[in-house]
C-alpha cells in the first residue's frame, strides 16, 4: 500500500500538481523543479468589527475547543526555577550573552527601566504549543515574568500573569485567528504574537492597537505597521549560511532539495530565500525540489516521493524541527547517503548530529527570544522605545561542537 502511495505522490510531483510560489535556480534553466502545495486558505479578515458580546463568547469557546493552551497566572517559585534553570547560570549563559550583545541598541535582559502595573496580563499566541522550540520560548517568557514579579515585589493578585496559547499544529490558521480573537476579548495589557500566516492577522493587530494593547511579534513577522517590534532570528542570514554549508559538504556539485514549513510563514519564506539566493553563487548545485508543509500530504510522504523521483539528491535542507525530523525519518529508512541540514535542535536532531546522520543544525535562541519578547512588550506598554527588529541570534551546531558546554542551552530539550 505504501508503494502505491509513493507512486501516486511521484505522479503528482511529475505532473507539477504539487506546487508553490517560490522558484529555484533550476526553474530558470527550464528544468522541472517541483514544489509542494500549500492549500490556498481564506480567513475572515474582519472578525473583530462590530462584535457583540455573544460573539466574543463564541470565539472563546471555539478557541478552547480547537487549541491547546496554558495559563500561568501566578507561577510558583518552583515553576519559575524550572523555567529559568539556575538563575546565575542563565545570567552568564551564552544564550543570554548573545541576546544582550546582539539584539539591538537596547539590553533586553535588563529590567531596571520596567515598572509594569500590578496584575498585568501578558497574552501570548504562538504557532503551536507542542514543539520543543515553543516549549523553550515559554520557559524564557516564564523566567522573565518571574524576574519582573520579584523586582516589583508583586505577590498574590498583584503578580503579572502570562497566558500561552496556540493551535495544535502550524497549518491551522483559522484556529489561531479564533484564539487571538478570544484573547483580545479579555483585554490583555500586551499581546505577543507568532503568526502562522503573516497576512491573516492584520485585523487583530489593528483591533489591539485601537484598544491600546501594544503588539510584539516573535519568530515570524506580520504585515502591519502597527506592530511595535519583531523579536526573531535573522532567518535570511541563517538560510544563506545553510547554503554555504551545504555547498561545502557536497564539494560544490550535486542535487539538493528543500523541505519547508508553511509557506505563508515569514520565517519559512526568509529561510528558503536565503538558501536559494546563495545557491545562485554555486552554479553546479541544482535545487530540484522545494516542498512546503500543507494539510493534504505529510512531509514524510513528500520527502519519500522526492527521493524516489530524484534519486541523485545528495543534500536536503530543512527549515524547522518538524521538517527536519520528517526528512530524517525517510533518509534513515532509505539506502541513500543524503546530507541533511536542519533548523532548530530537538532531541531527534541532537541524536542525528551525534550519529552523523544530520550534518548540522541552525539552533535558534528560543529561550532568549521568549525573555526578550516579554521585556519588549512591557517596554512598549510603558511607552519606552524598542528596536524595530530584535535579533535573538542563532548558532551553527555540528558534531564538533554539540558536546561543548557553551551550547548546552541552545539545545531544545
Amino acid at each position: 500500500m505504501k508503494k502505491v502511495v509513493v507512486m501516486f505522490l511521484c505522479a503528482m510531483l511529475t505532473m507539477g500538481s504539487i506546487s508553490a510560489c517560490g522558484k529555484s535556480e533550476s526553474d530558470k534553466n527550464g528544468k522541472n523543479t517541483v514544489q509542494a502545495q500549500t492549500e490556498d486558505k481564506t480567513t475572515e479578515e474582519n472578525k473583530t468589527e462590530d462584535k457583540a458580546e455573544d460573539s466574543d463568547t463564541e470565539a472563546k469557546e471555539e478557541a478552547d475547543k480547537n487549541s491547546e493552551s496554558s495559563e500561568m497566572e501566578n507561577p510558583t517559585e518552583e515553576e519559575g526555577q524550572d523555567a529559568a534553570g539556575e538563575e546565575s547560570d542563565m545570567a552568564e549563559d551564552m544564550t543570554m550573552k548573545v541576546l544582550k550583545e546582539s539584539a539591538g541598541t537596547i539590553d533586553y535582559t535588563a529590567l531596571e527601566e520596567l515598572n509594569p502595573e500590578p496584575g498585568s496580563h501578558i497574552a501570548v499566541v504562538v504557532k503551536n504549543t507542542k514543539s520543543n522550540f515553543w516549549a523553550t520560548v515559554k520557559k524564557g517568557m516564564t523566567a522573565a515574568v518571574k524576574d519582573l514579579n520579584e523586582k516589583m515585589g508583586y505577590k498574590g493578585e498583584d503578580k503579572i500573569k502570562i497566558s500561552f496559547e496556540g493551535p495544535g499544529n502550524e497549518t491551522d490558521v483559522e484556529s489561531q485567528i479564533n484564539i487571538i480573537d478570544a484573547v483580545l476579548s479579555e483585554n490583555p495589557s500586551i499581546l505577543c504574537l507568532a503568526a502562522i500566516d503573516m497576512e491573516s492577522c492584520q485585523p487583530q493587530v489593528e483591533e489591539a492597537t485601537l484598544n491600546g494593547i501594544p503588539v510584539v511579534v516573535l519568530d515570524s513577522g506580520v504585515q502591519s505597521e502597527q506592530v511595535n517590534a519583531i523579536c526573531a532570528t535573522d532567518n535570511y542570514a541563517a538560510g544563506t549560511e545553510a547554503a554555504k554549508k551545504m555547498a561545502e559538504a557536497l564539494g560544490e556539485k550535486g542535487q539538493v532539495a528543500i523541505m519547508a514549513h508553511v509557506e505563508t510563514s515569514e520565517s519559512s519564506q526568509k529561510r528558503v530565500a536565503g538558501f536559494t539566493d546563495e545557491m545562485k553563487n554555486h552554479p553546479e548545485i541544482e535545487i530540484v525540489n522545494i516542498s512546503y508543509e500543507n494539510e493534504e500530504t505529510s512531509m514524510s510522504e513528500l520527502a519519500e516521493a522526492v527521493l524516489k523521483l530524484y534519486p541523485e539528491v545528495k543534500g536536503y535542507y530543512c527549515t524547522n524541527e518538524i521538517a527536519t525530523n520528517n526528512v530524517l525519518d525517510i533518509v534513515n529508512t532509505s539506502d541513500k547517503e543524503v546530507k541533511v541540514i536542519g533548523f532548530d535542535s530537538g532531541e531527534k536532531q541532537i541524536k542525528a548530529v551525534k550519529d552523523g546522520v544530520e550534518l548540522g543544525m541552525f539552533a535558534q535562541n528560543p529561550y532568549g527570544m521568549g525573555y526578550a519578547t516579554i521585556v519588549a512588550g512591557v517596554r512598549a506598554d510603558q511607552g519606552l522605545e524598542n528596536d524595530a527588529f530584535i535579533n535573538t541570534g542563532y548558532q551553527w551546531i555540528d558534531s564538533t561542537s554539540i558536546e561543548l558546554p557553551e551550547y548546552k542551552n541552545y539545545l531544545y530539550k
